[in-house]
């Protein structure tokens, strides 16, 4: 019987599936890891207000207004930068997302015409089979008709 001609093209092809699913997990994980960095940093951000706040209503120096303004500034670029993170790994998973999906498409018709030249190769055995039993069975056939022409000649 004939092996499959692309058993080694599936077989790679499985393995970069492996590989870019766990690329893919990475890079959602990291995209992840951002939205808790940012999480944090609003937490931060409102602990910071509410703290102000407080300062406010009991009265604070000119001094001390410019530097919760300049902390705050400080902070929303960290806001800022936080989200560029985020939309940038949300951009890389997605981009290896799209690619396994491509790659595990081929995967799955590779593992089809696996299946149907697996198929194909059963359905010749059983003909191959049939035909040796076929020929058998005419052989006793004969056989016995040879036999019996014997005795009947006797």
């Amino acid at each position: 019987m004939k092996s499959f001609a692309l058993a080694r093209v599936l077989q790679l092809a499985e393995r970069r599936s492996e590989t870019l699913s766990r690329s893919v997990k990475l890079a959602h994980g990291i995209w992840l890891r951002a939205r808790g960095h940012q999480v944090q940093l609003v937490a931060l951000r409102d602990a910071r207000i509410g703290q102000l706040a407080g300062e406010l209503r009991a009265g604070v120096t000119a001094a001390r207004l410019q530097e919760t303004n300049r902390l705050q500034q400080v902070q929303a670029a960290e806001m800022r930068a936080a989200q560029d993170a985020i939309d940038a790994a949300h951009q890389a998973w997605q981009a290896r997302l799209a690619e396994w999906m491509q790659v595990e498409q081929r995967v799955k018709a590779l593992r089809l015409l696996e299946q149907r030249h697996l198929a194909h190769l059963a359905v010749q055995q059983r003909r191959t089979e049939q035909r040796e039993h076929d020929e058998l069975v005419e052989l006793m056939h004969r056989r016995e008709a040879g036999t019996r022409e014997v005795w009947d000649a006797a």
